[in-house]
């Protein structure tokens, strides 16, 4: 595995967040950022078959530790087709399934 690291302002505070970028030995690939400089990522985005593009992303936007919003291409086609997103902050997804239509 190859790890690097970046800063940007991500989330447009006006501070660098932290970024790393973990490339795995079959391909897949992690992008982790932590926006509240807590050491903790924030918001996670995965290529998990090594095509190139993410098809998993999540998002703790209240920073208690869980995530908040998690999106899946289940279908390997490029566009996210299935979602769980827990919109007050109780640790159960307020809502799951596919937002965008049919998969």
């Amino acid at each position: 595995m190859s790890t690097e690291f970046y800063e940007a302002d991500v989330d447009g505070d006006g501070h660098a967040d932290s970024i790393e970028y973990d490339q795995h030995a079959d391909g897949s690939s992690d992008i982790l950022v932590d926006t509240n400089h807590d050491g903790v990522a924030d918001y996670e985005g995965s290529d998990t078959d090594g095509d190139g593009r993410i098809d998993y992303v999540a998002a703790d936007t209240d920073h208690d530790g869980t995530h908040d919003v998690e999106a899946w291409d289940k279908n390997s086609d490029g566009n996210f087709d299935y979602a769980n997103v827990d919109t007050n902050s109780d640790g159960v997804a307020d809502y799951s399934g596919n937002p965008w239509g049919s998969a």
